[in-house]
């Protein structure tokens, strides 16, 4: 205990785990009404969880219920999109907790208790913890001495995004793939350092987990000279010397990835299936200034300490090549292939998360320049740090406290919110400017129509209207106000919308109020209603993308809107809705064009 108490790292590493705890019982586990739990499981981590549901307690794996967010229906069942390996990550917890609860006659029996998904954000504490401690047994090893260690580790932890997914959202993938690629990277090496070839075995099945959980992080592999650096040719030549070591570490690569085939078959009878049937990359079209620097997402925009990886691996090439080399290799090959994805943000969330599962190796570089760094630049080094701690923490308070939006951000947004505390910024942001879904064969224009609510429409029908001098063209608006929660509306009927292909929206309106800001409650809605009228599809966010800041002012709204696939029978809907008649405002020049995705 003396021992960890006088380790400047250790000591880091328990700052960063306390804090974490902290904000995960808090923020997660009691949330803003006592039940926060219960948003443990969301989004993405309702496919990866409902492996485990299904194939234990509801025993309809390839027959579950219908999902939009991961279930597709085949021919021959039903099949989760995700790959297994956070649900195999997920399952000891999941074991635990699902224990707990069968012994507890009030808790739920459906996998969904508190038991549960406390499990799974312990199960999330537990693998950071493995990961730090995997990291920082690989600096060591590196040479790295105690201090940088520990200024590396308190970045890591408190100014990226790796705190928002251990604490408040576990069941996503990114903490287990940091855990993962940490001891990998931990494992290649003591394989580099001659320690023994048994390494390759274990080594082997971590990476075809790796692969179980983000097969897209099989590109890890670039990073073995990274680790093993004048090492590398060596191990190589090794491992193919004893070739029967290397083809049981390749077996055992396969046997670990063959457990998604055999889920695959499980479901639908077939040994190959692709989940992601109406997603994919963009391979001519990366996004790759947005990725990085662009303000909805950009990678240093909101995380500016990576900056400090980045410049490190240009500035390491003066005195280890190798490592400079492929460090800037890694960043280029994943950095196009993340920004080529079809929905390059990867939706809401904060900051750019799918960098965390990269930490491991994009930290390196830098652990090695400031080992050697001057004391003027060390200094510089940790001031810089603090300064991206305090920035970092300060903004996810905003994101926390609603002044930051979760998905939609942009320069005119993200100048208004800058360092604001006020509760007046809460929930002042909102709009909706979505990717179209993806389309690599282009969208059908299948319906347009717009409204100057001067005569009758077949589509935009409804609304008080009323003369107004002040009318965005000629003489009529749409009102709304204490007596009157809907307008003019958009309709399009049962045959109008082609079933079985995805929709995309574009939206726009004027938009005028008499007293800023008074337009700020007001909700858009797209909705989606079955002929049996059943409701299919349902959404709702904030009209304004930004509160307004003038009196008497026109301002043009535009929205971008994906709807999952229709059925046939299906109508589809968008409204305002002022709720509760809290908004005074008008309306003016409404125009709908509706896309399909080309087959």
């Amino acid at each position: 205990m003396r021992s960890i108490l006088r380790s400047r790292s250790w000591l880091a590493i328990l700052t960063v785990m306390i804090c974490t705890v902290v904000l995960s019982v808090n923020g997660l586990w009691i949330g803003k009404n006592g039940d926060g739990w219960k948003d443990t499981i969301r989004s993405d981590a309702k496919g990866y969880y409902s492996y485990l549901t299904a194939a234990f307690l509801r025993n309809d794996l390839g027959n579950e219920p219908f999902a939009y967010e991961y279930v597709q229906r085949t021919p021959n069942g039903t099949l989760n999109k995700y790959f297994c390996g956070t649900a195999i990550a997920m399952a000891p917890w999941f074991a635990v907790g699902h224990g707990l609860a069968l012994l507890d006659d009030t808790a739920p029996r459906d996998g969904y208790s508190a038991y549960e998904m406390k499990a799974i954000s312990i199960g999330g504490w537990v693998y950071y913890l493995l990961g730090l401690l995997a990291l920082r047994a690989l600096f060591r090893r590196l040479s790295v001495r105690e201090r940088v260690i520990a200024w590396l580790i308190l970045g890591l932890g408190f100014a990226t995004p790796l705190l928002q997914y251990v604490a408040i959202q576990p069941g996503w993938s990114h903490v287990y793939s940091f855990c993962a690629i940490s001891v990998f990277l931990l494992l290649v090496h003591k394989l580099a350092c001659s320690e023994g070839l048994r390494w390759a075995l274990p080594a082997a099945a971590l990476f075809g987990l790796i692969i179980l959980i983000r097969p897209v992080n099989g590109l890890v592999l670039l990073a073995i000279p990274i680790v093993a650096g004048s090492n590398t040719v060596m191990l190589i030549a090794r491992l193919v010397q004893r070739w029967y070591v290397l083809l049981l570490a390749v077996l055992i690569i396969l046997l670990t990835v063959g457990l998604q085939p055999v889920l695959w078959h499980a479901q639908t009878g077939r040994w190959f299936e692709w989940g992601y049937r109406n997603e994919g990359f963009y391979w001519d079209r990366p996004m790759v200034y947005e990725v990085l620097i662009g303000i909805r997402r950009g990678l240093f925009v909101w995380s500016p300490f990576l900056l400090l990886a980045a410049g490190s691996a240009f500035l390491l090439w003066r005195t280890d090549r190798i490592r400079s080399g492929f460090t800037v290799l890694y960043w280029i090959v994943n950095t196009y292939v993340i920004s080529c994805w079809w929905i390059w943000y990867y939706g809401s969330g904060f900051a750019s998360r799918v960098y965390i599962d990269h930490y491991p190796v994009l930290l390196i570089p830098a652990a090695w320049l400031l080992q050697r760094a001057a004391p003027r630049w060390w200094t510089a080094a940790r001031v810089f740090i603090v300064a991206c701690i305090g920035l970092f923490l300060f903004q996810y308070w905003q994101y926390r406290n609603d002044i930051i939006h979760h998905e939609h951000m942009d320069a005119a947004k993200y100048a208004y919110t800058f360092l604001k505390t006020d509760d007046a910024y809460r929930f002042s942001l909102g709009g909706r400017s979505e990717e179209a879904p993806y389309h690599p064969n282009g969208l059908e224009l299948v319906l347009t129509e717009s409204t100057d609510l001067e005569r009758p429409t077949r589509y935009w029908t409804g609304g008080h209207l009323e003369r107004m001098d002040h009318a965005f063209s000629k003489d009529s608006v749409c009102v709304f106000d204490v007596h009157r929660d809907y307008g003019t509306s958009f309709t399009a009927p049962a045959g109008i919308i082609p079933p079985g292909r995805e929709v995309y929206l574009k939206v726009g309106f004027m938009r005028y109020e008499v007293l800023a800001g008074e337009a700020s409650k007001a909700l858009c809605v797209t909705r989606v209603s079955h002929a049996d009228g059943t409701q299919g599809f349902y959404n709702s966010f904030r009209m304004e993308p930004m509160t307004g800041l003038t009196d008497s002012t026109w301002k043009a709204i535009d929205l971008r809107i994906p709807v999952p696939e229709m059925q046939e029978g299906d109508a589809l809907h968008f409204y305002l809705w002022n709720q509760n008649g809290e908004g005074r405002f008008q309306i003016d020049d409404l125009m709908m064009r509706v896309y399909a995705v080309r087959p």
